[in-house]
Parts: structure tokens; C-alpha cells; sequence
């Protein structure tokens, strides 16, 4: 018989990638709440704070709680009418009258009493609400979650994502440090503790092993997505509150919530190393799976296009050939900085950057010998109609004109 999960807060940013990897496995899920959408799985009314219909954990082998009521959050802070505290409380104790052995708890790294976002105070308290229940030693597990990215651009990732196509970005907490885990690492995280929880670990932290700082962390995406550097400039807290609520107002700017920005000034690590481990959880570098993302990959396609086009001096049609090409170069480690935006758009521009002797230790050499070799295995191009004589004259006085750039500039591709 198949294990059964059930699952609130499924249409969500983790929920949705949840069910859709639970289902991978063969495992059945019922959504508490409204169904992800593109899915047939089912769906069960409810709301966070009423009581779930029994009939929701019929063979359930556990129960996920990801839902989370914000607005309750801005209108209650952590007082007694916070959604949240009775809303997790009640569903705790109904599916345990219901005979479900397991409750997951989704949480935050940023779970503390002293946490400077009702978020992470909200989270703390619920916590232990639920291990206050009785008989909830083995039972309730609470996973603390940390930083997310990966999948799709919804919820912080998503606001992260959008703020890093800017090229300067105001930021508090540039010093601070967080801890990077992909979408799909925590949802394994999370099956892991729903299915087969290690022993004797009741919270665990879903988190990257090592922190790194925020300033770090945006330059980090737009590198990964845009192969841009990005200009960070640290303003005071006070200053980024007021910016949140001015966000709101104005047209064509990212909203920012006041509860992230306290989120992030009152950020801390927390080890997560051991409970990675307990999971059988090996995390990949941030930096190598946002290659993975759309822009990034639509990046890496214009520019493989762009350096085949400069070295067969024609536009190529394979479409085959620009993805072995844009396979190879996922390898190179300068494949973070993009290309100049208008050699895009005029390869031959990338003349000016090439470095006179090309060496392999050069990124652009790499990228261009690498292209050459694709060019190779293309079928052969007929001969250009211009006389000889008059494509070595022309071809001349371009190199003539290029060589001061590429005396000056090849370094820059370096």
C-alpha cells in the first residue's frame, strides 16, 4: 500500500514542488486547502485556524504543515489571535485523534524568542506548542528552514530574483549571514523527515552547511543569472523600514515586506551539517544550481550563439550545435561573467576582446577554442562570393583597426 501524506499549504512555493516530487516517488498526497495548480490530487476544504474533516487523514502516514497566514502575522504580531499558534496547535491534535504517526512542522532558521520579526518569534512559539503536546515525542518533527532558492521565481526567491537585475541595490545586513538551500534539497529534506525520520532528532535544520553573507548572496544570483557584478550599497534599517512602506506605493518597484527586512537584520546560522547527514541530504554548491535557472540558461544559449557565429562568420542554424556548446562551457569557471551585451547582438565585436595570443588560462580563449570545435563538426560552408584578393585586404585593415582594442582590452575578457 502506498504511503500518504498530507500537505497544507500545497499550492505554495515549497508546497507545490513538495507534492510534485512526492508524487515521483509513488507516493499519494491529499492537499489540505487548495491543490497546486496543473495537478489532480485531492484537494480537501479547509482553512488555516478550523478544524480538518477526519476523513482528510484516512491512511495518512503524516501530516506537512507549510501553510502560513502573513497577514495574520501583520495584524496579530505574536499575540494569542495569531492564526498561526491554534491554527498548527488544532491540526496537530486532530490528526493525532485521527491516528496519523507523524506531524512536520515547516520552521525557520530565524525561529528564536528573540527574533526581531514576528515571523521567527511566530515560528518558536509554535514549535513549542507543538512539543508541549501530549504523547508528541516521536511524533511531531519541526524543520527549520533557510534561506530557498531554485524553482520558480515566487515568494522571497522570486523578490530576490527581481531585485537582482538591478546593477546597485540599497541592502541592510550585508555582514549578516544565511544559509543557501535549493528548493529541491529541502522538499528531499522534507519526504525524509515525513517518511523515514532519523532517530532522535526532532528538529532538524534544512539549511546549507556553510553560511554565507548577504551582501554575498545577491551578487551571487545576478552572477549565476546575468553574469552581471552588482553594486551593493549598505543603508541603515531605519531608513530600508521606511523604503518597504514607500514600496508599496510606488508603481513598478518590488514590494518588500517590513517582516523579511527584520527577518534579515536578525539573521543567524545554525548548524545544519549533522542533520544534512542524518538525512542522507548532500547539498549542492548555490552558486553551480543557479546555472539551472531560466535566465540562465537563456543567457548561456545567446551566448553560445554569439561565439559560433563569430568563429564560422555566419549566423548558425543548428540548433543542435549551440546546445552542445552551451553544455561545454556549463563547465567553464568563468562562465559567471556574461559576455559584453552588444557582442551579443554584433559578435564580430568580440574582435576587440580577443587577447593577441591566445592561451587557455584567458576565458575568452577557452570559450572561443571551445566553439571552434563545435564548428568543426558542422557540415561545410560554401566559399564566400568576394574575390580573394579583396577579402585579404579587407580582413587586413580590420585587424589593423582591432589591434590596438585587443592590446587594451583583452584583458578585461581574461
Amino acid at each position: 500500500m502506498p504511503q500518504r501524506l498530507v500537505v497544507t499549504g500545497a499550492s505554495g512555493y515549497i508546497g507545490a514542488r513538495l507534492v510534485e516530487r512526492a508524487l515521483r516517488r509513488g507516493v499519494e498526497v491529499v492537499a489540505l486547502g487548495s491543490r497546486p495548480v496543473g495537478t489532480n490530487v485531492t484537494a480537501v476544504p479547509w482553512r488555516l485556524g478550523e478544524a480538518p474533516r477526519l476523513t482528510a487523514f484516512v491512511g495518512a502516514t503524516c501530516v506537512v504543515h507549510l501553510a502560513h497566514d502573513w497577514a495574520s502575522d501583520r495584524r496579530n504580531g505574536t499575540g494569542p489571535s495569531n492564526v498561526n499558534l491554534a491554527g498548527a496547535e488544532l491540526l496537530a491534535r486532530t490528526a493525532r485523534e485521527a491516528g496519523v504517526p507523524r506531524v512536520v512542522f515547516a520552521s525557520t532558521n530565524s525561529a528564536r524568542p528573540e527574533a526581531l520579526n514576528a515571523y521567527g518569534q511566530i515560528k518558536f512559539a509554535t514549535e513549542e506548542r507543538l512539543r508541549a503536546l501530549p504523547r508528541s515525542e516521536g511524533r511531531i518533527f519541526c524543520a527549520r528552514i533557510g534561506l530557498v532558492y531554485g524553482g520558480p521565481e515566487r515568494a522571497q526567491y522570486g523578490l530576490m530574483s527581481r531585485l537582482a537585475m538591478l546593477p546597485m541595490l540599497p541592502m541592510i545586513g550585508l555582514d549578516r549571514e544565511v544559509q543557501p538551500i535549493h528548493l529541491d534539497e529541502v522538499c528531499d529534506g522534507l519526504l525524509a523527515l515525513a517518511l523515514d525520520p532519523p532517530a532522535g532528532r526532532p528538529t532538524v535544520v534544512l539549511a546549507g552547511p556553510t553560511p554565507v553573507t548577504f551582501g554575498n548572496w545577491p551578487r551571487t544570483l545576478r552572477r549565476a543569472r546575468h553574469g552581471r557584478r552588482l553594486l551593493l550599497i549598505q543603508v541603515p534599517i531605519a531608513f530600508a523600514l521606511k523604503a518597504c512602506d514607500w514600496s508599496k506605493a510606488l508603481p513598478l518597484v518590488p514590494t518588500v515586506d517590513r517582516e523579511r527586512v527584520l527577518g534579515l537584520a536578525g539573521a543567524a546560522p545554525m548548524p545544519s551539517a549533522a542533520d544534512l547527514a542524518a538525512l542522507h541530504l548532500s547539498l549542492r554548491d548555490p552558486a553551480r544550481a543557479l546555472m539551472d535557472s531560466r535566465p540562465a540558461r537563456r543567457r548561456l544559449l545567446a551566448e553560445s550563439a554569439a561565439l559560433l557565429r563569430y568563429v564560422t562568420g555566419t549566423r548558425v542554424r543548428s540548433s543542435g550545435a549551440v546546445i552542445r556548446l552551451a553544455r561545454a562551457l556549463r563547465g567553464d569557471p568563468a562562465l559567471t561573467r556574461a559576455l559584453p551585451w552588444l557582442a551579443l547582438r554584433r559578435p564580430a565585436l568580440l574582435r576587440l576582446l580577443e587577447p593577441v595570443r591566445p592561451a587557455m588560462h584567458h576565458a575568452l580563449s577557452r570559450r572561443l577554442h571551445l566553439a571552434a570545435m563545435v564548428a568543426e563538426t558542422l557540415p561545410a560552408q560554401p566559399p564566400p562570393r568576394a574575390p580573394w584578393w579583396l577579402t585579404i585586404v579587407v580582413q587586413g585593415a580590420l585587424e589593423a583597426v582591432a589591434l590596438p582594442f585587443r592590446l587594451l582590452l583583452g584583458s578585461l575578457a581574461a
